[in-house]
């Protein structure tokens, strides 16, 4: 796959920059959540067995989450795309099932080097973190291709409201675990107008204890300054503070 950097926003996109974009956000979380992913194998230290543990732990958990993410994408945003739009999701759809085989494949990887004997560990863990950049690198364009192309079949086929009844259809098919895995890298990637736009939306449509408790998780996850400005835009004060 190649995408075109100088292609950016469509005049069309730039006039529809308004509308409801269910990729940005998660894209963005999935985004920084390769990079540290990326780069903790590459500084993992093959000789300690906590630290391999525990970088084998967050790539399991990353492949887990593409995987889901995956199954996501195809069972609610291209079954819509495909009935008012026939054929455009197909190179996306064909990109998922190589992806799949990555996922496989890194898998393999990781359980070669876990199991490496000690002559063996720097070429294996070299092996490891060379095909996940690859993963990662072909990643982040398919989700620009999305992002772009995926995005202008949506708006035109798509109103803002069934937009939001496929996004929230999405939303409620995923497991709590895996939605605070999400939650955990997405946060504190958002602009702040887009993090006071999910968190008002959440707190819409959840009890007050249940969102102070998804406050409780996201105060640690920002720097000082992002929550305080969190804080005075949703107008809440130390008691959500945990």
């Amino acid at each position: 796959m190649s995408i075109d950097i100088q292609d950016g926003q469509t005049s069309q996109q730039t006039a529809q920059s308004n509308r409801f974009n269910m990729y940005q956000a998660v894209h963005k979380g999935l985004r920084a959540f390769m990079a540290d992913t990326l780069t903790r194998i590459g500084r993992t230290d093959f000789t300690d067995p906590q630290e391999r543990s525990e970088s084998a732990e967050q790539l399991r958990s990353l492949l887990h989450i593409c995987t889901e993410h995956l199954a996501h994408e195809n069972q609610f945003l291209h079954a819509a795309m495909e009935q008012r739009a026939p054929g455009s999701a197909g190179q996306c759809a064909q990109e998922h099932v190589e992806h799949l085989v990555h996922i496989d494949a890194l898998g393999a990887s990781l359980s070669k080097a876990l199991l490496a004997t000690e002559p063996q560990q720097a070429a294996a863990w070299l092996q490891l973190y060379q095909a996940l950049s690859l993963f990662v690198a072909d990643n982040y364009e398919h989700m620009l291709l999305e992002e772009r192309q995926h995005n202008a079949v949506l708006w035109a086929h798509f109103s803002d409201d069934e937009l939001h009844e496929i996004h929230d259809a999405l939303l409620a098919s995923i497991p709590a675990d895996e939605m605070a895995v999400h939650f955990r890298w997405m946060l504190p990637q958002l602009s702040h107008p887009e993090r006071v736009g999910m968190l008002s939306g959440m707190r819409q449509g959840m009890p007050a204890e249940v969102f102070a408790s998804q406050l409780d998780l996201a105060r640690p996850l920002l720097d000082a300054r992002g929550w305080h400005k969190l804080q005075a835009a949703l107008k809440i004060g130390e008691v959500y503070h945990g």
